[in-house]
């Protein structure tokens, strides 16, 4: 049994010790109001019960709502906000409507009674709230702020109790006060409700917590666009990415990798659905290590003193701009591959001309999880060795972009 369904278990339990205490009270003391509260503790109970069949309903596959029936449960709270709305109905009858009650006997006895119930309804509205909050199930909020509303319920007979002790009615001055409370709670588990049930999007800042987990991999190249609602507890992801893989099978296990750390990193996720298409660049930029002489490749990719950065019109072939740029990593003592392969990435290199593969090495990884390519040559001289990869590399760039490779 999960936590959900435990805590409506004891919601039941709870209001019906409430019923047993406040009929206790009402029999002993004659009093109409305590009466009246009594019967609406037994509308709390029906109104939990209500909450254990949606969370229940709501677990249940059914083959014609492929995407499940939690919205059950976003249905039971504008229920749940209905019953609030006639609780608040009930104490205006008992404190406008009917003023002439009879005073109510034992007075010292009933005080004690129903400050017991304002302890247990204190209590359990906190540890529902908690626990509804924990789990995300809009259900179990809106019974915790229901029982809420049943504590300011029993603070007004309490109050109406002890003003018949000392000769002072106060208690519709009190009545406008809990009646103001019951409204606002109605209203703002209504709403909530209802926005889940029209579709409406996630807050701000679940939708900046899912962007950041996405564009944490250097694998994405954009979002171009987000989607994710409620549906009960439960939230639906769907995401149209740009990533910078070329193969197809290596996209899948992306997308794969990414569903799994948004589940991991935001909770009740049920589904996270992706569609993904390779990056199509029009400029290129391919990265050079240089020796000392700033014209031979370097036979050290870490501790190659300079890197030659050029921009590369797409279809042409055209070199369009070209910088050279010292390693700053160069006096590092430890890990300065992987330092120079993060730096490069940042300054947006595709494409590495190296004479040796950085296959299952640090630098490797890091350029390969990008989606940077290592173009292996056999040519010392940098601009030679450009020139040989650039003849190999433009047809087949250029198909690319004409569509035929996918």
């Amino acid at each position: 049994m999960e936590s959900s369904e435990k805590t409506a278990w004891l919601s039941i339990l709870t209001n019906l010790l409430l019923v047993g205490i406040k009929t206790a009270v009402a029999l002993i003391s004659g009093s109409l109001a305590v009466t009246a509260d009594a019967i609406h503790s037994l509308s709390d109970v029906v109104s939990s019960a209500i909450i254990l069949a949606g969370i229940k309903i709501s677990e249940r596959p059914a083959r014609g709502f492929p995407y499940g029936l939690y919205k059950v449960e976003n249905l039971v709270a504008i229920a749940t906000s209905v019953l609030i709305f006639f609780a608040g109905y009930e104490i205006i009858k008992a404190v406008f409507v009917d003023p002439d009650l009879p005073l109510p006997t034992h007075i010292p006895l009933a005080t004690a009674g129903i400050g017991l119930t304002i302890l247990i309804t204190w209590w359990f509205s906190r540890y529902e709230l908690k626990k509804g909050t924990e789990t995300g199930s809009p259900s179990l909020i809106a019974d915790a702020r229901h029982i809420w509303t049943d504590m300011l319920s029993s603070l007004v007979i309490l109050m109406a109790l002890l003003g018949s002790a000392i000769g002072f009615a106060v208690d519709k001055y009190a009545a406008v006060i809990v009646v103001i409370f019951i409204a606002r709670s109605a209203i703002a588990i209504f709403l909530d409700s209802v926005r889940v049930l029209l579709d409406a999007s996630l807050d701000y800042s679940s939708l900046t917590r899912i962007r950041e987990i996405v564009l944490s991999d250097p694998r994405v190249a954009e979002i171009q666009n987000i989607w994710a609602r409620n549906a009960g507890r439960y939230k639906f992801i769907e995401l149209d990415l740009i990533l910078r893989v070329k193969e197809l099978e290596k996209g899948h296990r992306l997308s794969e990798e990414i569903e799994n750390r948004v589940k991991m990193e935001i909770a009740q996720v049920d589904r996270v659905l992706i569609h993904y298409q390779p990056q199509q660049q029009e400029f290129l930029t391919v990265g050079i290590p240089l020796a000392d002489d700033r014209l031979t490749i370097s036979e050290h990719f870490g501790e190659a003193p300079f890197f030659r950065l050029l921009s590369l019109q797409r279809t042409k072939g055209e070199i369009v701009e070209e910088t050279l740029l010292k390693n700053p990593y160069l006096s590092e003592k430890k890990a300065k591959g992987i330092k120079v392969a993060k730096w490069l990435l940042e300054k947006g290199m595709d494409i590495l001309i190296s004479h040796h593969d950085q296959s299952g090495k640090g630098p490797g990884f890091v350029l390969g999880n990008a989606g940077a390519e290592i173009l292996l040559t056999k040519e010392t001289n940098a601009e030679k060795a450009l020139r040989v990869i650039l003849s190999e590399q433009g047809n087949a760039w250029q198909k690319e972009s004409d569509g035929l490779i996918q």
